[in-house]
């Protein structure tokens, strides 16, 4: 979880811009009416989804043939839907993972949907508003995600994942997220006043309050749960540090303060059991468009003495982090990566894919492989051990009017890749990349696009 800078002059209708204190992934500000999801999966809460330093991240490349969903084939679909209102500005859009077979999307431009992993289809949707934010996760056949009421309310829904009947929701803070731990999730009151947890029934866990004059953002590092904290403005918002990182014992939500972090810390996942954090290099205040903030060190926490271990860069780095298995990835807007060893902070290797707006990358144990998407929907494997370029796919022909505005976001479902460019979300097999997805209309008949990528 990461701190992420607030974006400028992007808010919701009737609603002042909403600021969050710290983010999982890189929050995605939308503002396009007609976003089409792409199957961007993101990991639940209830595990580390950064992986272990203790795993090993450069495996060889495997040539056994793709592990893939039951029927899978290459696709291509829309979820663009008609919405009710004016269109809506939120963050986060995106998919959920079930089983290795089923996405639950939610975002601007859509309701939540189920869609089929192997084939793009729409199975149902929930709601009649685009969602303030891509489903939180998925557990014991029920879909967490989040609604907004007309008035500007924000709440947490729990859905049968297989009816899509609501069975439960419950009013949280509008400026904090909702996050899975082992054993229910966590949240924040309407007021701010206090983090609570909810079991998989609505029943009320516990709650803990918040520190006075602070406030607290929920997060779930290794499968428990966490707060950072920090002094509210004036705005009644969270400033940007110093966090006081706060442990909340699952069992009743007491709470053990473990240490400060700087301001803009950010927030990476776990590493050999202790959470681990990005030190900036210097955390002044920085509005200048493209501006990148270098950072020098990176800082584990014993999650049970609060003993701090302060690992120094060789070398200031830039770009958006990512951790996964014990290596964090770098990513530059300009389409540089740089590999970083994340209990020795050496620095593994640094590629200039000259591929611009990269999104995160997923990691393929079984192929040695990072996959990157862009805008545009080209798709970029560069291999763990060196960084050097496997393959590239060419961009898609129309990938919609969001092309420059939204995110771009890359996951696996087994080992099928499955991405998101402008409007349109598209799965490919690793083993075949340059195979052409079919073209699968969306449940609005005059969303059908092209499927023909271009050269």
């Amino acid at each position: 979880m990461y701190k992420r800078q607030p974006a400028p002059q992007r808010t919701a209708p009737g609603r002042g811009a909403r600021r969050r204190l710290v983010v999982t992934t890189a929050g995605v500000v939308l503002t396009l009416t007609g976003l089409t999801v792409a199957a961007a999966v993101f990991a639940p809460d209830t595990t580390d989804p950064s992986g272990d330093s203790s795993a090993t991240a450069g495996a060889a490349h495997s040539q056994q043939p793709a592990s893939l969903p039951k029927d899978w084939r290459p696709w291509r679909t829309e979820l663009r839907v008609a919405t009710e209102g004016p269109p809506l500005v939120y963050d986060e859009s995106g998919c959920a993972p079930e089983d290795g077979r089923t996405l639950y999307c939610g975002g601007n431009g859509f309701t939540v949907a189920r869609v089929d992993a192997a084939t793009g289809h729409v199975q149902w949707r929930w709601g009649t508003r685009p969602q303030s934010a891509r489903p939180i996760g998925v557990r014991d056949g029920i879909v967490y995600t989040y609604r907004q009421s007309e008035e500007g309310r924000r709440f947490v829904v729990a859905l049968d994942a297989a009816t899509r009947k609501q069975r439960w929701e419950r009013a949280i803070s509008d400026s904090a997220s909702v996050r899975m731990f082992r054993g229910g999730v966590l949240t924040l009151s309407p007021d701010a006043r206090e983090l609570v947890a909810y079991g998989a029934s609505g029943a009320r866990l516990w709650q803990s309050p918040a520190p006075g004059g602070k406030f607290c953002e929920p997060t779930t590092l290794g499968g428990t749960p966490y707060a950072m904290c920090a002094p509210t403005g004036s705005d009644g918002l969270a400033a940007e540090g110093p966090y006081d990182l706060m442990r909340l014992e699952p069992p009743d939500g007491t709470q053990q303060r473990l240490t400060t972090l700087p301001r803009k810390t950010l927030t990476l996942g776990v590493v050999r059991g202790e959470p681990l954090f990005l030190i900036p290099q210097t955390a002044k205040d920085v509005y200048d468009s493209g501006y990148e903030r270098p950072y020098e060190a990176m800082v584990r926490v014993d999650p049970r003495t609060g003993g701090i271990t302060r690992t120094p860069l060789r070398r200031p780095v830039l770009g958006k982090p990512t951790l996964l298995h014990g290596t964090v990835y770098f990513v530059r807007p300009n389409g540089t990566v740089t590999a970083v060893a994340a209990d020795s902070g050496r620095e593994l290797w640094q590629r200039a894919t000259e591929t611009e707006s990269l999104s995160e990358p997923v990691v393929s144990r079984k192929y040695g492989q990072l996959y990157f998407a862009n805008r545009f929907g080209r798709l970029l494997a560069l291999n763990v051990a060196d960084g050097k370029e496997a393959w590239r796919t060419a961009a898609l022909n129309d990938p919609g009017t969001s092309a420059q505005d939204a995110e771009p976001r890359v996951a696996l479902v087994k080992d099928a890749i499955v991405a998101t460019a402008g409007d349109t979300a598209f799965s490919v097999r690793p083993d075949r990349p340059t195979a052409q997805p079919s073209d699968l209309p969306s449940d609005q008949p005059s969303a059908r696009r092209s499927a023909r990528p271009s050269s």
